[in-house]
């Protein structure tokens, strides 16, 4: 779907094209009609001043006209004005009319008409036809006029109006983009908040919006704080279970670790292990709620900055064992569990992949055997529910941050160091961690 502005401007530029076409088309219609109105009142004062230029003599039958009284117009050959006079059965024409005549409609007495005809070397003529009656005589008066100057004055008109309303149209065009971006401003920040609360730099959106706007962000911000309101339960409800948790597991493991000549050693391992098993899984629960409520959906990190700090700690964790690194980018919890169980080394590599990168972690501890490996890939495994004891909690905690954001983790065994090899595949940009 095109952007509100888009829609806008283009419905808007739409209309007043059209504005401009039907506002052209009447306003050349309405000169037209105007400048030939004109014509025809031009052409009655004409057909007027000839009946009174007409000279009719009771005994001579041969009519004449005043040349004095004549437009001198009508003398020129083609000129575009002519006239017809017939006075019962006689004809006066003009001199513009040279060897040609004009077709003239009957009239009645006192009536007159106009219309339009092709007249000599083509011209289109409008024409005005009068019967009168003067001295006993019947006289039936046409004058014509070329329209072709109309026409032309009124393409020339069309013209102008035409580069007039182009630059009009333009410069509206501007106005009307100008106007739409400082009227869609406050959307476009609402905008940039949605962006900055999808990488957690805002909690709430401004309702300081235009009125149309507002009832949605209201409604953004009320869901955004529901959300937050249940996450808090949740982990209050979580912290709250693992506390309640903690004196009875407590409680548990002093059993399995008390001395009993009529305790079974065998039940007691299994004690022990059983309650070491609801306290891996707690603290397990624990840290996943405490990811789940820090984590901001398209956060990004800097994971150099991160992994420079976390190899500070670590080195005075692991102080005596001689780590080496070429570390470069990771999570904390794999870094710690591959310091763990190394032996003297852990080495970290990250690669470009794809529009992501991958980060491998390799360490030269005694790693996981194949079985145990092929298991732990296995897609709905998790890797801390696995009865041996190793790397369980650390890589699930890992596991669980990938799973937020779309991230791939896969667990071997290094080819070169011999011990456990951690890929891990993310992406970079929205909705990455890079």
């Amino acid at each position: 779907m095109k952007s509100i502005q888009t829609r806008l401007n283009s419905g808007l530029a739409l209309s007043l094209i059209v504005v401009f076409v039907l506002l052209g088309i009447g306003v050349s219609v309405s000169f037209r009609i105007l400048a030939e109105g004109y014509m025809l009142t031009h052409l009655e004062h004409d057909a007027e001043s000839l009946l009174a230029a007409l000279v009719l003599r009771p005994h001579d039958s041969t009519p004449q006209l005043r040349a004095d009284r004549l437009n001198p117009v009508y003398q020129r050959a083609f000129s575009g004005h002519y006239y017809r006079i017939d006075i019962d059965g006689q004809v006066l024409r003009s001199r513009s009319l040279w060897d040609q005549d004009l077709t003239v409609p009957v009239v009645g007495l006192g009536a007159s008409t106009h219309l339009r005809q092709s007249g000599p070397e083509d011209q289109l003529l409008l024409m005005h036809v009068a019967h009168y009656r003067k001295a006993g005589a019947d006289v039936r008066i046409a004058v014509a006029e070329d329209l072709s100057p109309i026409r032309a004055e009124v393409r020339r008109f069309q013209l102008r109006y035409a580069l007039f309303g182009v630059v009009a149209l333009v410069l509206l065009l501007l106005l009307q983009r100008a106007i739409l971006r400082r009227g869609l401003a406050p959307l476009a920040t609402t905008g940039q908040e949605l962006s900055e609360l999808e990488r957690g730099k805002r909690a709430q959106l401004s309702e300081t919006v235009p009125r149309e706007v507002r009832p949605l962000v209201a409604q953004i911000n009320r869901l955004l704080t529901t959300l937050q309101q249940r996450l808090q339960r949740s982990r209050n409800a979580m912290g709250n279970l693992a506390h309640a948790l903690k004196t009875p597991l407590t409680l548990l493991g002093q059993i399995a670790d008390r001395d009993d000549q009529f305790r079974d050693p065998h039940t007691a391992a299994q004690t022990r292990a059983l309650v070491e098993k609801i306290r891996t899984l707690t603290e397990r629960e624990l840290k996943r709620a405490r990811l789940a409520g820090a984590a901001s959906p398209g956060g990004r990190v800097q994971l150099a900055t991160e992994i420079e700090a976390l190899c500070a700690v670590l080195r005075q964790i692991y102080r005596d064992r001689d780590l080496r690194e070429d570390m470069h980018e990771l999570f904390g919890n794999l870094l710690d569990n591959a310091c763990k169980w190394a032996r003297s080394r852990v080495r970290v590599r990250a690669e470009p992949h794809g529009t992501g990168i991958r980060v491998i972690i390799e360490d030269d501890g005694p790693g996981r055997d194949a079985e145990e490996l092929e298991r732990l890939n296995q897609r709905g495994v998790r890797v801390d529910e696995d009865a041996t004891p190793g790397y369980g909690l650390g890589l699930a905690i890992a596991q669980d941050v990938l799973d937020h954001y779309g991230g791939q983790l896969t667990l071997g065994r290094s080819a070169e160091m011999g011990g456990f090899r951690v890929e891990v595949v993310v992406g970079v940009g929205e909705g990455g961690l890079v």
